[in-house]
């Protein structure tokens, strides 16, 4: 977390700066409460105006010191939190795929908002909390010893030596309940994500049994939520006994003396004052180092995501000679099982993978993808092992679901301005634009087809030497999927580049276009019964 307080550190001194400054003038206010009932005692009233005044000042600086620190306390979260989101993000999006598939999209949310949230508010907050402690704990100490006695100073400090057991009891307990209970509100998120997401299957039939599933849910995530805080209860519990021990100890010593007449009626009243403000930060320095370990293991999962998985900077080459060569490539998940002997898609030419569902097609390019990793064999590119490159320079992939950003069409096709070199004129000639369609019309909003077109479009910008795609007619209109396959089969543009495309279009005259039809059922290994 050192790197991420780096950033802040001018903030939290100046925090701490102004902090200071308000506990030395809030620390005078009982003395001049002492040196009020003192004078009154005497009889000497002439000085009572100069010590309202004095009250009066004393309160205004403190006030003014702390509005910069709540300033300087807002500026640090937001300057650490965004620092976190920032690393956060940059890390999954430097993953590699198999990596990144750890964890869910959803999980993914719920790390940006609660655990990110946890740390900022459970760990940087306390540890500032802890310095402004103890400041105050420093500057009381010293000014109950000048200004009232020492005696009562070495009481409350030796006394408050009883805070550092209390976190240290429950700690750990409290970790690791608070670890359970953010994994489960990101079991939850992912919940929630999934019922919302299958909205159109909702009916009068199903809408009761989804809403028990949603219920297990709700209920399990509360129940951790509850042990947690329970957890913490226990801690919060023990540190307060402590607080009331010191309490106890410091009354006891005040009443003695005052009782053996050793201290004024002035600097009894006092003592009281600064037991109460002395505990103060005991109380902050116990709540705030059992949130501090509270936040151990959600932070260790935190790290551990932003260093796990980063892609390796690999050769990235821009030009394919030969292609892409299968050599005893398998592959199993569960039951499935397939295997490739012998298979290679040659530069420039235009092949069709056809089979029945689940033989194994889009497995094939995932496999070429390194969206998956083979079991054994290898995959090359002109003769280097993919995994040893970096191909996102030369091949292109996708299927029938391909995102498509909340933003405009440019921005969708050229990935924000990625593939600025994209080729207006083809996207003009695909692309039919409606009387109500504007640049900045929001293309998740778009039909199933005209997706699928915008999808095809991204290959188009990018002009990579080899396009896979899974599918990529399947929602299109038919002439819109004549005018793609001609494009990606007969034009000028594509008379070089290997395209490699999945398709259930196996009629004699559409397979007839393509220079190889690869049967995928011929990969796919029958599974063997090993029963009686």
């Amino acid at each position: 977390m050192k790197k991420y307080i780096k950033p802040v550190i001018k903030f939290i001194a100046a925090d701490i700066l102004f902090d200071i400054l308000c506990t030395i003038f809030a620390a005078y206010i009982p003395v001049l409460q002492k040196a009020l009932f003192d004078d009154l005692a005497e009889g000497i009233l002439s000085r009572i105006p100069a010590i309202i005044v004095a009250f009066i000042v004393l309160q205004g600086l403190s006030c003014a010191c702390v509005y910069i620190c709540m300033l300087c306390t807002w500026k640090i979260a937001i300057t650490f939190e965004k620092a976190l989101k920032r690393d956060l993000i940059s890390a999954l999006l430097n993953k590699d795929e198999r990596s990144f598939y750890t964890y869910s999209t959803s999980d993914y949310i719920s790390i940006q908002g609660n655990d990110i949230t946890a740390i900022e508010q459970d760990y940087l907050t306390p540890w500032i909390d802890v310095l402004r402690s103890v400041n105050m704990f420093v500057i009381y100490a010293v000014v109950i010893v000048v200004y009232v006695d020492w005696r009562i100073a070495l009481a409350i400090i030796l006394s408050s030596f009883l805070v550092v057991i209390g976190p240290k009891i429950t700690g750990n307990i409290t970790s690791g309940k608070r670890l359970k209970y953010q994994n489960q509100a990101a079991d939850y998120v992912n919940c929630i994500t999934d019922l919302l997401n299958g909205y159109k299957l909702v009916n009068r039939f199903t809408r009761k049994n989804i809403l028990k599933v949603h219920e297990k849910t709700l209920n399990t995530t509360a129940d951790k939520r509850y042990a947690y805080g329970k957890s913490k209860t226990i801690s919060l519990s023990i540190n307060d006994a402590a607080v009331r021990v010191i309490q106890i100890v410091s009354f006891i010593c005040a009443c003695a003396l005052l009782m053996r007449g050793e201290i004024s009626i002035g600097a009894g009243v006092a003592t009281f004052s600064y037991v109460s403000s002395f505990i103060s930060p005991l109380e902050s320095i116990l709540y705030d180092v059992s949130a501090i370990q509270s936040t151990t293991e959600v932070r260790k999962k935190f790290l551990n995501i932003l260093s796990f998985g980063i892609r390796k900077d690999f050769p990235a080459p821009q030009n394919v000679e030969r292609g892409i060569a299968l050599r005893n490539v398998t592959y199993h998940n569960g039951t499935f099982h397939m295997r490739i002997d012998h298979l290679d898609f040659e530069k420039g030419k235009k092949y069709a993978i056809v089979g029945s569902n689940g033989c194994g097609k889009s497995t094939l390019l995932k496999l070429i993808m390194q969206y998956l990793s083979p079991d054994s064999g290898t995959i090359s590119l002109d003769g280097t092992p993919v995994c040893e490159l970096d191909t996102s320079a030369c091949i292109s992939y996708i299927d029938q679901n391909e995102y498509i950003y909340r933003a405009g069409l440019h921005d969708n096709v050229t990935i924000f301005d990625s593939y600025p070199e994209a080729d207006a004129q083809i996207q003009n000639h695909f692309w039919r634009r409606k009387t109500d369609t504007s640049e900045d019309t929001d293309c998740q909003k778009m039909s199933g087809g005209e997706r699928q077109l915008i999808a095809f479009l991204r290959v188009a910008a990018r002009k990579t030497p080899i396009v896979l795609m899974d599918e990529p007619f399947a929602a299109m209109d038919v002439i819109n999927t004549e005018k793609v396959q001609d494009y990606l089969l007969k034009s000028r543009d594509m008379a070089d580049k290997t395209v490699i495309v999945i398709t259930h279009a196996v009629s004699e005259e559409t397979l007839a276009k393509y220079d190889v039809v690869v049967r995928a059922d011929a990969f796919r290994v029958p599974e063997v019964n090993t029963g009686d």
